[in-house]
């Protein structure tokens, strides 16, 4: 099973070459917040079809939804997938 990490601050950086990063933004008492799943990994030898370096794939893209919702996406794409980490991360 992943674990769930909390958003790092802006001096850290990502200590893993494979992860998920649930970003939500913005929600209160009315609405949900806006969602966004993104899968990053390193890979530092390029191969036929892949440069090496960082590569981002989106899963959710700014969907509304509750955090329950989003946690469980994430979980279950990081356990299908074999991703260790998911960075979960807020922003106002």
């Amino acid at each position: 099973m992943p674990k769930l990490k909390p958003s790092l601050k802006s001096t850290e950086t990502y200590t893993e070459p494979n992860f998920l990063r649930l970003l939500s933004v913005g929600g209160d008492h009315s609405s949900d917040p806006l969602v966004t799943i993104e899968h990053l990994s390193y890979s530092a030898n390029a191969t036929d079809s892949k440069a090496a370096g960082w590569s981002c794939l989106t899963i959710v893209d700014s969907e509304a939804m509750s955090h329950s919702d989003a946690v469980f996406i994430a979980k279950s794409y990081a356990a299908e997938n074999g991703i260790p980490v998911i960075y979960e991360c807020h922003a106002d």
